[in-house]
């Protein structure tokens, strides 16, 4: 599957990666993200296991949510059609893109 689904780069492998470490402020017309009242942040549109949308929950190194700009980590929640949890997926912030550890239900990830 290919992404970021935007305006601002091109569409690459790796659904997400870019998305992660991108600079450009989620408000600016043209951003595949919306961030949400609650400082998540929301993609609408096909997620590669199956989902409708992903949340984009960006923290810090002890875990706490922070603003995507100094995020160190994000977890990802993909969503079915009825808001149900189809998985999880963890990574680390890189300003390459976003470098994957696991994915819920993986075991030995690494």
């Amino acid at each position: 599957m290919k992404f970021p689904v935007c305006d601002f780069a091109d569409s690459d492998d790796g659904f997400y990666s870019q998305c992660a470490s991108c600079p450009i402020d989620a408000s600016t017309e043209g951003c595949a993200l919306t961030e949400l009242d609650d400082g998540t942040y929301e993609f609408v549109g096909k997620t590669p296991h199956g989902g409708v949308k992903a949340v984009f929950l960006f923290k810090n190194d002890a875990g706490d949510q922070v603003e995507k700009p100094n995020a160190v980590h994000v977890e990802i929640h993909e969503l079915d059609e009825h808001g149900h949890l189809v998985t999880i997926l963890y990574g680390i912030v890189d300003p390459e893109g976003m470098i994957y550890l696991k994915r819920s239900g993986d075991e030995g990830a690494s």
